[in-house]
């Protein structure tokens, strides 16, 4: 009867800390967004900007993720800074544009404190 008693105390503790949990953890897409944008702040050849705040999240964020997410969220920054660092002219106006625009907000406030 006494581990009954535990059992139900624990199953009420972890469904009382789930919505907690899941308040504070973004969605896969917002996931795949920060780190693009993580890529584009951390390209040197767009004039690199301080994302450690960012940089701190996105890993934060992708703890507990599957690992395939994971993967993809890697992928995205590496592509963004691979699109950076062999962009030129236009395009890399329109990276600089994204950078300095969608992602400036992200980037110097990720969590929206």
């Amino acid at each position: 009867m006494r581990s009954l008693k535990i059992a139900l105390v624990a199953a009420m503790v972890a469904s009382a800390a789930a919505p907690a949990f899941a308040a504070d953890r973004i969605s896969d897409t917002d996931l795949l967004r920060a780190s693009r944008c993580l890529g584009l702040a951390k390209a040197e050849s767009l004039g690199a900007v301080d994302a450690t705040a960012l940089e701190s999240f996105v890993r934060a964020q992708r703890k507990g993720r599957d690992p395939g997410l994971r993967d993809r969220s890697d992928n995205a920054e590496k592509t963004a800074r691979s699109q950076a660092s062999s962009a030129g002219g236009d395009r890399k106006a329109t990276l600089r544009a994204e950078r300095d625009g969608a992602c400036k907000t992200l980037i110097e406030n990720p969590t929206g404190a």
